[in-house]
């Protein structure tokens, strides 16, 4: 009964564990939009998805789509920052300085507010008042339901706002290029305080969590009182802190130029993270972390998103975004991953996260998965007769396009022997190095078999397995050339790396 007992309750630990994988459920295809300036929004039945000149409205349920803006032309303005959905109207801002109130059902434009210069901070609606921040400095409160000013004049900063507005009762807060924080009243657009960072940052972005405002700076994550912008506690770091913290009520954490994952509690006490139990990210961040429903979920710029439990950093889920298998890029090379432009949207039971290609994934918890991952293709190749002469590399490429692949699933067997192998999750490639020294022997002559097992998040499991055939009186084939099995995909400008201590 005991036995019975046990298993039963790791079931039911398995089954809760599969209930809140994210899996690919649809996808939706607008225009191409290299470098987004813009991020999807979110409505009640809507994701409103701006693509450079156009906004599609696309079902929330099945991302079909229910109406684009323009319906004919494109906008002869790039769409910037994130779409908000009001009381009938949805509401974007563009590069001319428009902020566009369109209707939800149709797509009709309904008034038209234009700005000094172009909104560049993510709106925030809140009773029927729509607050925005603008390049040129500005921070408006309209109107939602006819785009009239509300305030006698907009606050103004002489300095480009950046990230998004944050309104917290009667304080609006933001940050500026010039790395300042402001905080103003939401009722007339008047200044509480200002707060000169210790440097001009990357991200300024501020962020409440706890009754305090976090930012970064440079090599600090500084802790301020929102109603007087006084310090209450900072820490410096031997290295920069490029985006802004993340946090919720119970951490902050921040990322460090070399991946680094540190977790502080709201009295500034690093709780996890430390030099002795390092907590690492595969891939260099793409956006600011996100803290959602307790874990800590990442956007990387090799078109991977990263979910991670708090506060000890245990990976929870790995997806890489890929195009179709065989897609070439203009030099003839496999693009590997997607580029991602967006931060990621949480939906209801769900999320959703975009692609320069215009391509909008939605994964969704309540979705079933019963794929296992692809073996797509193996180096040798089937049959292959081949020299059992050191060295020697094998390598497999794996896809799952439902839950992803786990990596800590993945192994490469020969003849039913487990081998070191190396598994890069952007990539989809686990490679095998046989070199000489050590226990590594040479292949005997005759046949071997070669196996690559591995399983998606949801608990599929694949196990391939081909044959070669060795003859050592065979010359030694020549080790194939790096890059054929080491291929990129876009962005691989950044640092995107692995290392040791990785999760």
């Amino acid at each position: 009964m005991r036995r019975f007992t046990t298993l039963l309750a790791f079931g039911l630990l398995w089954l809760g564990a599969l209930a809140q994988t994210p899996i690919a459920a649809w996808q939706f295809f607008g225009n191409a939009a290299p470098n987004n300036p813009a991020t999807p929004g979110l409505g009640k039945k809507t994701i409103y998805y701006p693509c450079l000149t156009r906004l599609y409205a696309v079902n929330v349920e099945d991302g079909t789509l229910k109406w684009q803006y323009p319906a004919d032309a494109p906008l002869d303005a790039t769409i910037l920052g994130q779409p908000v959905e009001g009381e009938n109207l949805v509401y974007f801002g563009a590069s001319n300085g428009n902020v566009y109130a369109l209707d939800i059902e149709t797509g009709a434009v309904r008034w038209i507010f234009r700005a000094r210069s172009a909104p560049t901070a993510r709106f925030v609606l809140d009773e029927d008042i729509l607050y925005l921040g603008t390049g040129g400095g500005e921070v408006y409160a309209i109107n939602a339901r006819n785009g009239e000013p509300v305030w006698s004049a907009p606050y103004r900063t002489d300095d480009y706002i950046t990230g998004s507005l944050v309104k917290v009762e009667d304080t609006l807060y933001f940050g500026t290029n010039g790395g300042f924080i402001h905080a103003i009243t939401a009722s007339g657009g008047r200044r509480r305080w200002v707060y000169r960072l210790p440097a001009p940052n990357y991200d300024p972005q501020p962020v409440y969590a706890n009754n305090s405002i976090y930012a970064t700076s440079s090599d600090q994550l500084l802790a301020l009182n929102p109603n007087s912008g006084a310090l209450r506690w900072r820490r410096q770091f031997t290295t920069e802190i490029r985006l802004a913290p993340a946090a919720n009520e119970d951490y902050v954490v921040v990322t460090t130029r070399e991946n680094r994952v540190l977790v502080y509690d709201h009295n500034g006490r690093l709780i996890a993270g430390s030099d002795r139990a390092p907590i690492t990210l595969r891939y260099e961040p793409l956006f600011p972390p996100v803290i959602h429903e307790g874990d800590l979920w990442v956007v990387t710029r090799r078109g991977t998103l990263l979910r991670y439990s708090l506060p000890e950093g245990q990976l929870k889920w790995l997806y890489t975004l890929r195009p179709p298998e065989g897609t070439l890029d203009a030099n003839n090379r496999r693009i590997a991953y997607l580029a991602i432009t967006s931060r990621l949207l949480f939906i209801p039971n769900g999320l959703v996260v975009a692609t320069a290609e215009g391509n909008l994934t939605a994964f969704l918890y309540n979705w079933v998965d019963r794929t296992p991952p692809q073996v797509v293709r193996t180096l040798p190749n089937v049959g292959e007769m081949m020299s059992g002469q050191l060295p020697l590399d094998f390598f497999a490429r794996i896809r799952d396009d439902g839950s992803g692949v786990n990596p800590g699933s993945v192994q490469f067997l020969l003849d039913d022997e487990p081998l070191e192998a190396e598994y890069d999750p952007s990539l989809g490639e686990v490679t095998v190095r046989l070199r000489s020294g050590g226990t590594v022997q040479p292949l005997a002559d005759g046949r071997h078999t070669l196996t690559v097992i591995a399983s998606d998040w949801a608990g599929n499991t694949v196990r391939y397995t081909w044959a070669i055939h060795v003859d050592n009186s065979l010359r030694r084939a020549p080790t194939r050339p790096q890059q054929q099995q080491q291929p990129t995909g876009p962005g691989t400008g950044g640092r995107g790396g692995r290392g040791g201590g990785d999760i």
